[in-house]
Parts: structure tokens; C-alpha cells; sequence
């Protein structure tokens, strides 16, 4: 009954089976009265409580008959991995099968080699849990440091909580090594500490991985310091000025991942039915031509209602669109009828033909680039003369005599209306 507590005319009452609530007009709240899209929300957060061999079929039951909601769990989509590959050559142990140190013997030698108590050791493991946690924003994940163990980890890239087991072996070990690169070197105790936990490499080979780990560590810094300029320059530069951090955030994301989207085989003539546009949306009602405008008095306002292209093509033509002429990201979201940022960093932000394709961003997307291509201009590449040629257009149109030569007799022309067949339009009387 938290629905009910959100009324504005609420009149309290305990949250127990059994109990009746009222609105301050004395009429009763029942269950029939919450909205159902909140009930769907609190039985699919229910159904991600119970035990993982039953709650995947519970799960499929609820959404069964259920519209727009996916009808696998996020819990069986595949994960993401990161830390999949080895970053050196070291990373993963030289030692015999069967002789391979586990992640947790790893920690054990590392303790024993610095003399770490259990809270320190729990602390220094939990931050390598944490670390191999992260790379799926939709499944976030936290520790918790301190304590007794050290630290604990929950949620994480595998949609439930990250354990020292789910870590890589190679990802485990380059940790620790940095772990030890970090250290303040008392008493020569780093060279202790790696002798201690890779004992599957030679003095030399312990050398160049600590090297090699040192340098991946100081890439990382050096990125994140370009980042952090570049959020700098943002804040302070950007044409529609961020109110925060998080708006800058953003707009770095966007810029990221529209460097990651594949463009190189963009082909607009490979069409099919990838959906169709919600009569009830309301449609992109900006200008598609000139940035920044309302339409053009010739603008096409005619909506085409088959989306043709997929969605991994759609946000090549964004890329292409924002990347060259005169269009920024910023002014096409805000001509797609005011865009926030997040929604579009979302669509951006997603794989494959039909990932997406429930999205606002994939319809209004859509819209936008066809109307251009229904104008004749070009769908992904902009310019000065897209608007010159469109307001030329609509000069003509107003006026169709002009510029031919002969003289008008100073009558308007009636104005064309873009959606009637040629049949069906009347000559202009003298």
C-alpha cells in the first residue's frame, strides 16, 4: 500500500493484512486503485527475492500476458566481463595445472607475506571484489568498507552480490601486484609480498610484472586526469552550460560511446520493418533543417509510420548527423522534442539491431532523419544550404511566379498542401 501513503488526501492507517484505507473523502483505496504498472514493479521486485532455481519461472509467469516488458530477467542476461583477457604477460600463472593458486590462497600469501591481520586482509579483498564488480551500469554495485571482515560487496555486473570467487584468476593476481606496488616499502617488504604470492615467476619475470602493472596503473590515472579536464572544459565551454557535474558526466558518456558506435558500413538503403510509430506520441514538431528552430514554413510535417531502419543504423545516422555539419548532439535531442540527456545516452548506449527499439529514441529518431530524406536532403549530413534550399522552397511555393521572369499580378498563391495528390490540387485563379 505504499501507493496509498503517496496520496495527497491520504488518511494513515497501519500496513497490515486486513486493513481497510480511506481517502480524506471518506471512499476506501483498494488495490484496484493502485496504478498497474506499480504493481508489476512490486511483484517483479518480489520475485527477485526468492531462491535462484524458482525465481526465473516465477518471473516469466508475471510478465506472461504483460506488454512492453521484457520476458527474460535481467538476471539471465548474459554478463559482461571486462576483466575477461589478461592485461600482461605475467597475469596468468606460470605455475603446473593443478598447481594454479586460488584466489583465495593468493590473499592468504599476501597477508602471511605482510603480516596483515583479517580486517586488513578482508578490506584489501573486498576492493579487488569491488573493482571486478563494475562495467555494467544497469547491474550497479557498492562496498562497504570496514568491520570485523574488511568489507562486503553487493550487486554487481552479474546481477547479484560479487563474490572473490566470480573474480578472474588473472584479474585477482594484478591486483595484488598493485596492491604491493602501492605499499610503502618497509624493510624490503614488497620484494617479500611478491615472492610470497607469485611464486610461479622468476625474480626477473616478478620484476617486469610489477613494471608492466606500474604502467597500466599510471595509463589509468593519466586517462582518468584527461577525463577530468575534459569535464573541466566542459562545464566551462559547453554551448547549453551544464547545471552540474552529473550533466558534464553525461555529456562525456555521449561523447564516448558515439566514438564506439561503428559507422565505417552504414548502408541507409538496406530498409525493412523494424516497427511503427505510436499514433499517440507526439512526433518531432522542431525543426529538422535549421538547429535551434522551430519548422521551417516548408517543412515536410508528414509522418512516416513504418520505421525502416534498425536501431544499430539509427545511431550510426546520430553519429554521422552530430559528427559533421551543423548539428551538435544537443541541438538534434532538443529538436526531437526536448530529449533529456539520459534518455539518449541510454539508446546510445545499447547493442544490437533490436536493442532499443521500445525506446522513445528509436521512434523519434526515426522520424527526424526520414522527414529529412522525405525534403530531399540528405538524412545523416547537414549544412547551411539544407536551410537556404528549404526556405528558397518555400519562397517558390508562396510565390510561384517568381523568379521565372514574368511579372505577378501581386495575388499570394495558395499555399500547397504537401499531402494531396496531384489530382486533387486546383490551379490558381488570375
Amino acid at each position: 500500500m505504499t501507493d496509498y501513503f503517496k496520496l495527497p488526501d491520504h488518511r494513515g492507517g497501519a500496513i497490515e493484512p486486513g486493513t481497510k484505507h480511506y481517502r480524506a473523502d471518506g471512499t476506501e483505496y483498494t488495490i484496484a486503485d493502485v496504478p498497474y504498472r506499480h504493481v508489476v514493479r512490486e511483484a517483479i521486485k518480489e520475485v527477485q527475492k526468492m531462491p535462484e532455481d524458482r525465481r526465473t519461472e516465477a518471473y516469466k509467469k508475471v510478465v506472461d500476458h504483460i506488454s512492453g516488458i521484457k520476458k527474460t530477467p535481467d538476471w539471465e542476461r548474459e554478463p559482461v566481463n571486462p576483466n575477461a583477457e589478461p592485461a600482461t604477460a605475467f597475469s596468468t600463472s606460470k605455475a603446473a595445472e593443478g598447481s594454479v593458486k586460488s584466489n583465495q590462497q593468493l590473499l592468504d600469501d599476501l597477508a602471511l607475506g605482510l603480516g596483515l591481520g583479517d580486517s586488513q586482509k578482508g578490506m584489501a579483498q573486498a576492493q579487488i571484489v569491488y573493482r571486478d564488480a563494475l562495467g555494467d551500469d544497469t547491474r550497479p554495485a557498492s562496498v562497504l568498507l570496514g568491520g570485523d571482515m574488511g568489507g562486503k560487496v553487493s550487486g554487481g555486473r552479474l546481477a547479484r552480490d560479487h563474490t572473490l570467487a566470480d573474480v578472474p584468476n588473472h584479474f585477482c593476481r594484478d591486483q595484488i601486484m598493485d596492491y604491493i606496488n602501492q605499499m610503502e616499502d618497509e624493510d624490503g617488504k614488497k620484494n617479500v609480498a611478491r615472492a610470497a604470492v607469485f611464486s610461479d615467476l622468476n625474480p626477473g619475470e616478478k620484476l617486469a610484472y610489477s613494471v608492466a602493472i606500474a604502467q597500466k596503473t599510471e595509463e589509468m590515472r593519466q586517462k582518468e586526469k584527461e577525463e577530468e579536464n575534459r569535464l573541466d572544459e566542459i562545464m566551462d565551454t559547453h554551448k547549453l552550460k551544464p547545471t552540474s557535474i552529473l550533466e558534464a558526466q553525461n555529456i562525456l558518456e555521449q561523447e564516448t560511446l558515439l566514438d564506439s558506435i561503428p559507422d565505417d558500413d552504414l548502408d541507409l538503403t538496406q530498409r525493412g520493418s523494424h516497427g511503427h510509430l505510436d499514433y499517440d506520441m507526439e512526433g518531432v514538431y522542431k525543426s529538422v533543417v535549421k538547429p535551434e528552430a522551430e519548422r521551417l514554413p516548408n517543412e515536410e510535417f508528414r509522418r512516416s509510420f513504418i520505421i525502416e531502419l534498425d536501431c544499430d543504423q539509427l545511431r550510426a545516422c546520430i553519429k554521422r548527423f552530430t559528427r559533421g555539419g551543423i548539428w551538435s548532439v544537443d541541438q538534434f535531442r532538443l529538436a526531437l522534442g526536448g530529449v533529456p540527456r539520459p534518455e539518449l545516452t541510454k539508446f546510445l548506449n545499447r547493442k544490437g539491431r533490436r536493442d532499443g527499439a521500445k525506446m522513445r529514441m528509436f521512434a523519434l529518431s526515426w522520424e527526424f532523419f526520414k522527414k529529412r530524406e522525405m525534403m530531399g536532403l540528405d538524412m545523416v549530413k547537414s549544412s547551411e544550404d539544407d536551410i537556404k534550399q528549404i526556405e528558397e522552397r518555400g519562397k517558390k511555393r508562396q510565390n510561384p511566379a517568381a523568379g521565372d521572369g514574368n511579372s505577378t499580378t501581386g495575388k499570394k498563391a495558395k499555399p500547397v498542401d504537401l499531402t494531396a495528390d496531384e489530382s486533387d490540387l486546383e490551379p490558381n485563379s488570375a
